[in-house]
């Protein structure tokens, strides 16, 4: 069940990244919203994207370790 509840957290942070990414291309390429954002809103929009990256990377670990345990588990 916890495993269940980490590769969803995975999944929906790598969801929102890809969601922030094509939003930030389509306003690089000057797509239908041709006004500039404000600094403050570029910096959240980036935090944003790093964190996300973040806990891909850590879930990712957890998840790993956690399948590590299961199979030593078995193993036995």
């Amino acid at each position: 069940m916890k495993k269940n509840i980490y590769q969803f957290v995975q999944h929906l942070a790598a969801a929102t990244f890809i969601g922030l990414s094509v939003y930030g291309i389509i306003i690089y390429m000057g797509g239908k919203i041709n006004e500039q954002l404000p600094a403050a809103t570029s910096l959240l929009l980036g935090l944003g994207a790093v964190t996300c990256i973040v806990i891909i990377v850590v879930m990712g670990g957890v998840i790993d370790r956690m399948m590590e345990q299961e199979e030593k588990g078995d193993n036995r």
